[in-house]
């Protein structure tokens, strides 16, 4: 038989946040103290919930005859128990409250009893690969876009601001690790105040249940990646589209740069040709900062890596050397040097091969792949794939006024 919240009044009642800015944080419901306002507001809330979708006060918990009467203040976002939307609702030990992207949930000092606690709560997802069809926080998510080392790129609806997102989810043991997650998400919510027409923009990032998720522009198009297979099959693009990429991408690492932001992972897989006008747009900024750390390594899925590591500069293969833009203006070069060749300029057989041509070797010239491209073209590629970082375009400002007057003696139109 199930006991009732009076039966346990000695048992403090309290409320426990289980996603959201303000995870592990713990609100006592003391009986017979009238209603308990929640809410956003500091100064008119007893209990203010940080997170920017509550509403100034939202709910009420008020206690009536040994149970929790929970009644919702004419929210704007609305307040969900176990999914369902509730004007009002008598909650039972277990139930999870959902106002804006905080989840709480309804427990006593002993905890939640496992029946009790698997009664009316939804488990939600705990796989990627079942998020299509389900709602994560305020996102519908759609079909799965892409598959990458970090996560899941989804096509997702944003309810709350009724637009189409790109919502990338990371793997669910990335979430296991609080310090790891919350700095996840101070991380990539610097990136909101940035825009530029070449860089993906960030919509949010937070926390929901087992997920961390980032939600993105969304672009309709294609990622380098297709691109790149297709000249590696038929070798039939031009040149001056390479160019052309070139210098969208080297607007967008300027503009980063002068915000002092590295991005440390440009590759194929985070450029976006958008379909409409054909503008290349750099993704993931940011996103390897956000991950630093031994749990990075963790959530690299087996055999999905070496695709990234071929384009990464000699002295990132290092581990513990630092980095500046030098670094991003190798990995540029090692995209470019793909979109004109259909291949990357140092390939092995195995991770460590890789790593020690990328070192070591000397990159075939892209002219032995395309006779049409012209020296100077070559020369300022090579030059970025330079071994020492001194030797390569010092800044990407440096290298953006060098692409364009490449393109403007050939006539390229960027």
């Amino acid at each position: 038989m199930n006991r009732t919240l009076q039966e346990k009044q000695a048992m403090v009642a309290r409320l426990v946040v289980i996603a959201g800015q303000d995870v592990g944080r713990q609100y006592i419901l003391n009986s017979g103290t009238g209603p308990i306002l929640f809410g956003r507001s500091q100064a008119h809330a007893e209990h203010a919930i940080n997170d920017p979708h509550v509403s100034r006060l939202h709910f009420q918990i008020e206690e009536k005859g040994g149970q929790y009467i929970l009644t919702d203040q004419g929210s704007s976002g609305g307040t969900l128990v176990n999914g369902r939307k509730v004007t009002q609702h008598q909650l039972k030990l277990g139930d999870v409250i959902r106002v804006g992207e905080t989840q709480l949930r309804l427990q006593t000092d002993a905890g939640i009893p496992e029946k009790e606690a698997s009664g009316d709560a939804p488990k939600g997802p705990t796989r990627l690969e079942d998020l299509p069809g389900q709602t994560l926080a305020h996102f519908k998510v759609e079909k799965m876009l892409a598959r990458g080392t970090s996560g899941c790129v989804f096509k997702a609806h944003d309810a709350k601001e009724d637009r189409t997102v790109a919502l990338k989810v990371l793997w669910p043991e990335f979430s296991k690790n609080d310090e790891e997650m919350q700095r996840f998400v101070r991380t990539m919510k610097t990136l909101l105040p940035l825009c530029h027409p070449n860089l993906v923009m960030i919509h949010g990032a937070g926390r929901t249940g087992a997920f961390c998720w980032v939600a993105m522009e969304y672009v309709e198009g294609e990622n380098l990646t297709s691109v790149i297979k297709r000249v590696g099959s038929d070798g039939k693009l031009d040149w001056k589209y390479a160019l052309r990429v070139a210098v969208h991408l080297c607007r967008a690492l300027n503009y980063a740069q002068q915000q002092q932001i590295i991005h440390r992972n440009i590759t194929p897989t985070n450029i976006l040709i958008r379909s409409m006008d054909q503008q290349a747009l750099l993704g993931d900024l940011m996103l390897a900062k956000a991950l630093e750390g031994a749990l990075a390594n963790q959530i690299t899925k087996p055999g999905e890596i070496l695709g990234d590591v071929a384009y990464i500069s000699p002295e990132r293969t290092k581990g513990t050397a630092e980095i500046d833009g030098r670094s991003d203006i190798f990995s540029l070069g090692a995209t470019i040097y793909a979109l004109l060749t259909g291949r990357p300029p140092f390939e092995g057989l195995s991770l460590l091969d890789t790593i020690m041509k990328i070192r070591q070797a000397e990159p075939k010239k892209p002219r032995q792949f395309q006779p049409a491209i012209p020296d100077a073209f070559e020369s300022l590629v090579l030059k970025m794939l330079a071994k020492k970082p001194e030797d390569r375009p010092q800044t990407a400002a440096e290298l953006l006024a060098a692409l364009e007057r490449l393109a403007k003696l050939h006539g390229a139109p960027v």
